[in-house]
């Protein structure tokens, strides 16, 4: 999802040399992206967009075939059901695209989690949608781990590459890999135990 952590993460990777495709669902932020129009107010976004869209940025609708590195921002939003019960979140977004995600999935790719999700959602939910849908095992087949957006809006620029990058993987290999594209952008990694922290980490903040 490209919205506010999607697009800035997305733009920051391609600034630092990635390959990006920032896939969305929504006709009209595609179609600004691909104007090189940023939907998103955020210093420094504007220009950033302009100097790497159709460079090492691009916009699409699709998950695409051959990426290596996946990326999942999606939306949880919290809704309240009735007047006598507590707000609850709304999972169904993080589902469809673990099941469309699911179906694109190759041996060796990794998927790294950044929405804000309820403890134990990555584990109990995202991880058998996507060995369901691709017949693959996750942390054998392939890498997963949680390392949650903590940019403040404004700031998400500078902190991206700042801010201390917590993650928390379903294997050693997995916590490796995803440290292998984050100490691209920031300095410091803070690896945690477990994906549960991870998230933990996340709703705190």
């Amino acid at each position: 999802g490209l919205g506010y952590v999607g697009l800035t993460l997305g733009l920051i990777l391609s600034d630092e040399g990635f390959f990006v495709t920032g896939v969305d669902l929504d006709s009209d932020k595609i179609t600004k992206l691909k104007n090189k129009e940023s939907y998103v107010f955020e210093n420094g976004l504007q220009e950033l967009l302009k100097q790497q869209s159709g460079k090492n940025f691009i916009p699409s609708h699709e998950i695409p075939d051959d990426g290596d590195v996946y990326v999942i921002s999606v939306g949880t939003p919290v809704v309240k059901k009735s007047e006598d019960k507590s707000p609850v979140p709304i999972l169904d977004y993080i589902k469809e695209l673990s099941i469309e995600l699911g179906k694109k999935l190759k041996p060796g790719n990794l998927v790294i989690l950044r929405s804000t999700v309820p403890t134990g959602t990555t584990r109990n939910i995202v991880i058998p949608l996507l060995e369901e849908y691709s017949g693959l095992k996750c942390g054998h087949d392939f890498h997963l781990s949680f390392a949650p957006e903590r940019t403040a809006e404004g700031k998400a620029l500078k902190e991206l590459r700042e801010l201390p990058q917590i993650i928390g993987g379903v294997n050693e290999d997995s916590v490796e890999a995803t440290a292998a594209v984050f100490r691209e952008l920031t300095s410091t990694l803070v690896r945690v135990s477990s994906i549960e922290a991870a998230e933990m980490v996340k709703l705190i903040n």
